[in-house]
């Protein structure tokens, strides 16, 4: 029997930034620190490009202490608030679902997925319609790279590394209806220098894409794989 769609209540969506200078630590081997700040730069700025253009979403909520991201997001007439902790991405998201009200529903996308559609991220909102919570796992690590809810206050989130089971145990035992959708692009974050090899499948319009391509990361990967040879 087909699950019954509801009306969705008003969305927003949630991005939490970290400041993008300490972002994408995990790169270190093939990015230098003002690559890694670029990178991050340019993928929040195609992360909130396309929740800007997503018409069923009633606005978008940035939360960080970054000034560049803060400059993002007034470019996309986001709203912003202040990361007054900065002690990670859970408290970032709990601030922003915070400026909610009661009759908002809220799908938190990190600023590391690049890829993600707007086609995609409609699936998301629109299996909401028949759930209570609609999760996208990350591609690679378990994680969790979408998570959408009917209300503010339905789970406490937990995002990182192999999130995804956690976020379905804490639906289940809340008893709460939770949709997966999976997908290629919103499915994929970089975190990892393994991460960059889905980069020459999206569309190369987007500014991730075009940088990931300058930065020559196929040859940085290769070499950084190659065996050492000593010369005695």
């Amino acid at each position: 029997m087909a699950e019954r769609a509801e009306s969705l209540p008003e969305i927003r969506a949630i991005v939490p930034v970290k400041r993008l200078g300490l972002a994408k630590q995990r790169m270190a081997p093939v990015l230098s620190q003002s690559e890694r700040t670029m990178l991050a730069r340019v993928m929040l700025n195609d992360v909130l490009a396309t929740l800007h253009a997503t018409p069923e979403l009633a606005g978008i909520v940035v939360v960080s202490s970054d000034p560049m991201a803060e400059e993002l997001a007034k470019q996309f007439e986001a709203r912003v608030v202040a990361d007054v902790v900065e002690t990670g991405a859970n408290d970032a998201v709990q601030q922003g679902l915070a400026t909610l009200d009661d009759k908002t529903a809220a799908l938190v996308v990190p600023a590391d997925v690049p890829f993600a559609t707007v086609e995609e991220l409609q699936a998301v909102i629109k299996s909401l319609a028949q759930h209570d919570l609609v999760l996208t796992p990350a591609r690679s690590d378990g994680g969790t790279n979408a998570l959408a809810m009917r209300a503010r206050d339905l789970i406490a989130t937990s995002f990182g590394e192999d999130s995804f089971a956690r976020h379905v145990a804490l639906a289940k035992e809340k008893n709460l209806r939770c949709g997966i959708v999976r997908c290629d692009g919103l499915g994929n974050d970089i975190d990892r220098p393994e991460d960059l090899v889905f980069s020459s499948a999206p569309d190369r319009r987007l500014l991730t894409s075009a940088l990931l391509a300058e930065f020559d990361l196929a040859a940085r990967l290769s070499a950084r794989s190659s065996p050492v040879r000593y010369v005695t």
